[in-house]
């Protein structure tokens, strides 16, 4: 292993495909990071691609390119992840760098990004839906060891088609699951659902409360979730 190789690095390349990303693809293979490279943020959302990151870059001719929908998106993510802009001189190959959203620093070369900012950067995934602040009613049944779990009024305070944040006060644990019923749909069926995240209360001074992703709905709950909470990023696998 090269004394220049970072681990478990992954970054995603927003380029067309060309003497730009090659060149990209060159410099980042010199530091051995997995470059995760496409055309636009949506192919990204593909099954075969879709996975947790270190850092994203953009190509900035490619950016400019973008639809507004994905440049709205993007301005979400570099508030989240490490960013960097990319332009290349394809004549010479040099790469020029500029900071993406607050997150880095100026004046910062391709590999101070790679080694500063996406080495101590625990890696995540990027949401895979719109959500909305929807304030619906529910139900929420969390399994416990009690002998009999009983149903806790809640209230949705953010709605996705995936999942929500329900605000609530008992002590719950990640990965827990149990059974959701959001009265204020049409179909009060109830849903699967699995604890994906837990704030506690005192927090940030926010609502305290879980997030939930849900595990199963019909296709009418579905449906309305969609409308509700907007669409998913992810297609329906094959």
């Amino acid at each position: 292993m090269s004394e220049n190789e970072i681990d478990d690095i992954t970054v995603l390349l927003i380029c067309r495909e060309g003497i730009s990303r090659q060149v990209y693809r060159a410099e980042t293979d010199f530091f051995g990071v997995m470059l995760v490279c496409v055309e636009s943020l949506m192919e990204f959302f593909s099954h075969s691609l879709y996975c947790p990151l270190s850092g994203i870059m953009v190509d900035m001719p490619t950016y400019l390119r973008s639809s507004e929908e994905e440049r709205s998106l993007l301005s979400e993510l570099v508030a989240l992840f490490p960013s960097l802009r990319l332009k290349c001189h394809e004549p010479s190959g040099e790469v020029r760098t500029l900071p993406f959203g607050t997150g880095c620093s100026g004046n910062l070369t391709l590999s101070g990004f790679l080694t500063q900012y996406c080495k101590p950067f625990t890696k995540r995934k990027i949401r895979t839906s719109e959500r909305s602040l929807q304030n619906l009613s529910a139900l929420c049944n969390i399994e416990s060891t009690a002998a009999v779990s009983a149903s806790v009024k809640t209230v949705t305070t953010s709605l996705s088609c995936v999942g929500c944040f329900l605000v609530g006060f008992d002590p719950q644990t990640v990965g827990a699951s149990g059974w959701l019923t959001i009265l204020d749909i049409k179909d009060t069926t109830p849903i699967p659902v699995e604890v994906c995240s837990i704030r506690v209360w005192g927090e940030s001074r926010t609502l305290p409360g879980i997030g939930v992703r849900f595990t199963g709905l019909t296709k009418i709950q579905k449906d309305e979730l969609i409308r509700l909470g907007g669409r998913s990023f992810m297609p329906d696998p094959c």
